[in-house]
């Protein structure tokens, strides 16, 4: 685990909106992460969430939301940031940054230091979990416990993501969670956009901010893949699934113990997942 010591801030535009956007994190005594707006102040685990806009939204008791929050809360589950931490926005909108959680998790390590782990801390469900899309079955996020029996627990996270989209076709990354390997094979995954998609995305006010400098473009017309400097590596959309799971995750307030394995699942199956984990 780890805890912020000292204050920084990220500026850049909203990957949806367009706009300019702002996010200040520092040190603040508190059980859980806690995240404000304006006149706003709420633990995340305590928010409701909505994965429904291509990204995950944070929403507070009088209904303001703070979008796209999925990458720097993954930089914070990956590194193991649980509590003691203010995260304060502006703009409404946490800034797209580098598509990825590779700024965020660079300053994250320069304004924390490393914590001795506090096993209580742990979130535990006994019994496997699973969440459906409505309309595709095939389309799911499901929850393992490591061990029914909690004192045989190996305290760890293991994460399964797959994907399949058109030009990109299949890929499966298997991911252990520790902070050494959060910065070495996820943190730097970009978001990605179908080319397709774009016109109707930014009809419907998103994407605005969104360039080949934050996100990867799948050129599903001519068949290609548009990325600034090439694919970091060949999983890459895999790779970044990942880090948005850990990200909508985030939403439990403590790091969970188990096994979660998602096939062609978004935001919204993972908080669907996350919020049913909530309710166990």
């Amino acid at each position: 685990m780890r805890k912020i010591i000292s204050a920084f801030e990220l500026t850049g535009k909203g990957l949806h909106s367009g706009k300019d956007c702002r996010v200040k994190i520092e040190p603040c005594e508190s059980e859980f992460v806690m995240m404000r707006s304006g006149e706003n102040f709420c633990a995340i685990n305590r928010m409701r969430n909505s994965g429904s806009g291509r990204g995950s939204d944070y929403i507070f008791e009088n209904g303001e939301r703070v979008r796209t929050c999925e990458h720097v809360l993954s930089a914070f589950a990956g590194l193991g940031i649980w509590r003691d931490a203010l995260v304060s926005v502006d703009g409404g909108e946490m800034p797209a940054l580098d598509g990825c959680a590779e700024k965020i998790t660079q300053q994250i390590l320069s304004h924390s230091l490393e914590e001795k782990v506090d096993e209580h801390s742990f979130l535990r469900v006994n019994s496997p979990l699973i969440v459906h899309d409505d309309n595709n079955r095939n389309r799911f996020a499901a929850y393992f416990p490591d061990s029914i029996d909690s004192s045989d627990s190996s305290n760890k996270l293991l994460i399964t993501c797959c994907v399949n989209y058109k030009i990109v076709g299949s890929e499966l990354f298997d991911f252990d969670c520790t902070p050494e390997n959060f910065c070495r094979e996820i943190s730097r995954a970009r978001t990605f956009a179908m080319l397709s998609d774009i016109e109707y995305l930014r009809s419907h006010g998103m994407a605005l901010g969104g360039s080949l400098e934050n996100a990867i473009l799948v050129d599903d017309v001519k068949g290609e893949i548009v990325a600034s400097g090439g694919l970091r590596w060949s999983d890459e959309f895999a790779r970044h699934k990942v880090l948005d799971l850990l990200g909508d995750l985030a939403s439990l307030g403590r790091k969970l113990s188990g096994h979660v394995i998602a096939v062609r699942a978004g935001h919204e199956l993972h908080l669907k997942l996350a919020n049913l984990i909530k309710q166990q």
